[in-house]
């Protein structure tokens, strides 16, 4: 049992796993060296993690003076956590191992103004049949994890706010998971999530300072600075989409005005879409939706916009504009190493990352942009859930007694 253990034991373990996560496979000579511990040390921690199967052992390397060294990585075999992202229009959750790798996944459809209590009902109904999963697969389930916008304090487990569900003020959601499942809850904000999954398993391994911004049906930023998320005072900081955007600007869900989001996100460009061919405009667009608006999905826009549709592109080259001269303002703050763009929007979307990507190198300082690079996803996988399988693992030993 974990309350076997000291704080300083369970913070050790907790470490000794967060980089055997980033470095994949490591020596007991160099975890004692990142860490400054002494390497008997590292090796009685080591012993306990393999003890309780979490850490492996794996093939021998002749180093430079003749002798073989082992590598330690995580066991993929060990157990398996649930990973859940939420978002406006679904909640999707995983059963995942150690190393990321899915091994089952379900959905449930949500809307944009669901009741709390309905919300909390689907949660508990995913997380069951994932459950019931995971009973097949005879491996341990060590722990669910819960990605979702807005203000999120994880250390309380308190989602402070969901702007997109209807009474959702200061829920106390890892208690309640807990205490339904009897199994440790970690909670994270959805973009931090993306930018953990992209430290950990993605385009941003061997990074210490990237952004992530992620861009669907809302917009939110993740920041990693010196290998490390940040999160600011109360946990409340990357509110990208929430940055002024627009003079006069139509009302955001925050409360405010001419909000990024409200100009940028899935939610706009699909309106603009709509209008536009309700007005008769000639679009590819129409083609992909079977000439039937009220079937229109970002993906159809995003196909049209690579073939060279001028309708997509238009839009999407205001939406590139307007995510562009924000991004290259905290660019010239955060001098990153690189920025990835994730999300709905621009997932698989050629043509808005290219529009992104001049606008923020042209309007970056000079030597900001020189050391500049830039990429995105070309496929749809949602690289969250990933993030919040790390959260998990990093985790597991800091907050659970």
């Amino acid at each position: 049992m974990l309350s076997e253990y000291t704080v300083v034991q369970k913070t050790r373990m907790s470490n000794l796993l967060k980089l055997i996560l980033n470095y994949k496979r490591i020596t007991r000579t160099r975890l004692a060296e990142l860490l400054r511990l002494s390497p008997s040390a590292v090796v009685k921690y080591i012993k306990l993690l393999m003890e309780m199967g979490l850490v492996t052992e794996t093939d021998r390397d002749r180093s430079t003076g003749g002798r073989r060294s082992t590598y330690l990585e995580l066991n993929p075999d060990v157990g398996l956590n649930l990973a859940l992202v939420l978002s406006v229009s679904s909640m999707k959750g995983v059963l995942i191992d150690t190393v990321g790798t899915v091994v089952a996944e379900q959905s449930r459809p949500t809307y944009f103004g669901m009741p709390k209590d309905e919300l909390l009902r689907g949660m508990y109904d995913l997380l069951d049949n994932l459950l019931q999963e995971a009973g097949r697969f005879s491996r341990k389930v060590f722990g669910i994890g819960i990605a979702l916008g807005g203000h999120i304090d994880p250390l309380a487990g308190l989602s402070h706010e969901y702007l997109f569900a209807k009474g959702w003020y200061d829920v106390p959601l890892k208690a309640l998971v807990e205490e339904r499942f009897k199994t440790p809850c970690f909670l994270v904000n959805d973009a931090n999530a993306c930018a953990l999954g992209e430290k950990y398993y993605g385009k941003g391994i061997g990074l210490d300072h990237f952004l992530c911004l992620m861009i669907g049906e809302g917009i939110g930023m993740g920041i990693v600075v010196n290998g490390e998320i940040y999160t600011g005072k109360s946990y409340y900081a990357g509110e990208f989409g929430h940055t002024h955007s627009q003079e006069g600007g139509q009302l955001c869900f925050c409360g405010h005005t001419g909000c990024l989001e409200t100009v940028s996100s899935q939610p706009y460009v699909l309106a603009e879409v709509r209008r536009g061919l309700e007005q008769g405009v000639n679009s590819e667009i129409l083609k992909h939706c079977d000439g039937e608006v009220e079937k229109l999905e970002i993906e159809h826009v995003i196909t049209a916009a690579n073939n060279g549709d001028r309708f997509a592109r238009n839009i999407f080259d205001q939406v590139g504009r307007n995510i562009g001269e924000r991004l290259a303002d905290v660019a010239n703050i955060f001098n990153p190493e690189m920025i990835i763009l994730r999300g709905s929007v621009v997932d698989g979307n050629r043509f808005l990352f290219e529009t992104v990507q001049r606008v923020v190198m042209s309007l970056s300082l000079r030597h900001i942009a020189r050391s500049l690079n830039m990429s995105y996803s070309e496929d749809r996988s949602d690289i969250r859930l990933r993030g919040t399988n790390s959260v998990i693992l990093i985790e597991y030993f800091s907050q659970w007694s």
